[in-house]
């Protein structure tokens, strides 16, 4: 076989590789090109071209790195029980991954009834969503204008605006949660940008849904 074959070859296999949208697949078959390149320089002339040898190996241990590192990232998930249940009620716009970092930056607590969980007139320094209670949403001058149930937000548009909370919140029964610290979710989603996005989506959603209860 005439050397130039594999060069016709592996040329072809990088062309595939631009068509591709999966970065898996990318890097597979640029592997893959790489790797089909190498009989070439092994070939041509008396002896091996080592330089672009060298480079050539280099690139497909580089790929290789990565791709174990996505099929890694690609593995299914096992959440557990009460995880699985509160990303069906709430984070389903996430992968299972995703949400599975998102719980990990926060840590669940309990609160016990007449406990406050968000104090009025005070830009608050963490975002909470309910996994098991009722929470009261209370003007300051002691009315009661909405309760909260599994799956709502607490604290999220002091959060997103930065603003002073308009109203406080308080545990109307025993509850169970997620909480936030609001400046490390904050470095949390600055460092990843698709979870910003589909936590965004996901707090708009419930904002929507409060407002219509509101009506």
């Amino acid at each position: 076989m005439e050397p130039t074959y594999f060069v016709h070859g592996a040329n072809v296999l990088y062309l595939l590789s631009y068509l591709v949208r999966d970065i898996l697949w990318l890097r597979l078959l640029c592997v893959t090109a790489a790797s089909t390149m190498l009989p070439y320089f092994f070939l041509r002339g008396d002896r091996p071209d080592w330089v672009p040898i060298s480079w050539s190996t280099l690139s497909i241990v580089i790929n290789l790195v990565q791709i174990a590192l996505l099929f890694l990232e690609r593995r299914p998930v096992r959440l557990p029980a009460d995880e699985q249940r509160l990303y069906q009620l709430t984070f389903r716009s996430l992968t299972p991954r995703e949400f599975q970092r998102l719980v990990g930056a926060g840590t669940w607590r309990t609160a016990n009834a007449g406990e406050r969980l968000i104090a009025h007139g005070a830009v608050t320094d963490k975002v909470l969503v309910i996994f098991e209670g009722e929470a009261a949403v209370v003007l300051p001058d002691g009315k009661d204008v909405a309760h909260l149930t599994a799956g709502s937000f607490v604290g999220e548009m002091s959060f997103l605006s930065g603003e002073p909370t308009s109203a406080n919140v308080d545990a109307a029964s025993a509850l169970r949660y997620v909480a936030w610290d609001a400046e490390t979710l904050r470095r949390f989603l600055e460092k990843h940008a698709t979870i910003r996005s589909a936590l965004q989506l996901t707090l708009g959603t419930d904002l929507a849904a409060k407002l219509r209860t509101a009506r």
